[in-house]
């Protein structure tokens, strides 16, 4: 891959100043992590040790972040595109009616994560979306964005093509908003590979592959071709791919060094830190 991302942003209005990033070349991480909690001194200190760190940036102040990237880190921040969290009352206060999305006039409920699904097609939900990665990714001076559970469009909309043919209008409208008013800026997208292909490809810069277990992946058919066909837009539009695993991490960690992708093993969740 030879991608280098020049990151120059340059607003009065927006950023008031210009800030210009050191080049991001995916083929220069090898090893990276997921942290969605509360960070220490201790947790930032060995950040350090990790090429890449994907952290949610609401816990995390300006001179924080500066810490991390001093150290030569590179650091994304996760931003939730298509749930909106009920613990995250500064971004629900936002909302609008139309910003959640309905079905059969119910709007859809993740009792497992306590989110809603949202409407991407909804350009004010995207609005807001775009707020806050200027707020906690661009004034943050972060790397990159993590749009996080974009694999919502896959999951729910599939069986439904009108509902689904909106979401990835409204997906790509988004996508191309963050091109336009951050040009440079690397973008991960979290799963939904029927995504990828359908709308997103041409505008990320990374993928997202989570559960990605040696013996679920090697026996089963379908997640065998879906590495063809990943393989195959990886050759085209240039996308590096991640993957995290949560099982037999020798095996799974060969089976995506094999493939090119950067592996990372978590065999319990994004909330603790191993050090």
């Amino acid at each position: 891959m030879q991608r280098f991302l020049f990151i120059v942003l340059c607003s009065s209005i927006i950023l008031g100043g210009c800030i210009t990033k050191t080049p991001f070349d995916f083929d220069e991480i090898e090893s990276y992590k997921i942290f969605y909690n509360v960070p220490t001194d201790e947790i930032i200190e060995d950040m350090a040790r990790y090429d890449l760190v994907i952290i949610e940036p609401i816990w995390y102040s300006p001179e924080q972040i500066e810490t991390i990237r001093s150290n030569g880190t590179k650091v994304l921040g996760y931003i939730n595109v298509m749930e909106a969290d009920t613990w995250n009352r500064a971004l629900i206060g936002q909302m609008e009616e139309d910003d959640f999305f309905y079905r059969d006039g119910e709007r859809i409920y993740f009792p497992k994560w306590d989110s809603y699904l949202t409407n991407i097609a909804s350009a004010n939900f995207r609005k807001i979306l775009m707020r806050e990665i200027q707020k906690q990714v661009i004034n943050k001076h972060l790397d990159g964005i993590f749009l996080d559970t974009v694999g919502d469009i896959d999951d729910v909309h599939l069986d439904h093509p009108d509902d689904l043919a909106e979401q990835l209008d409204g997906l790509e409208a988004f996508l191309k908003s963050i091109q336009g008013t951050y040009p440079g800026v690397p973008i991960v997208q979290n799963w939904g590979i029927e995504t990828l292909e359908r709308t997103s490809a041409p505008y990320v810069d990374g993928f997202m592959w989570e559960g990605f277990n040696y013996t679920a992946i090697t026996t089963d058919s379908w997640s065998m071709e879906k590495i063809e066909r990943l393989d195959a837009l990886r050759e085209t539009y240039d996308i590096a791919v991640l993957t995290v695993s949560d099982q037999e991490e020798p095996a799974s960690r060969e089976l995506a060094e094999q493939h090119g992708y950067i592996h990372y093993h978590e065999p319990t969740y994004y909330d603790t830190w191993d050090f």
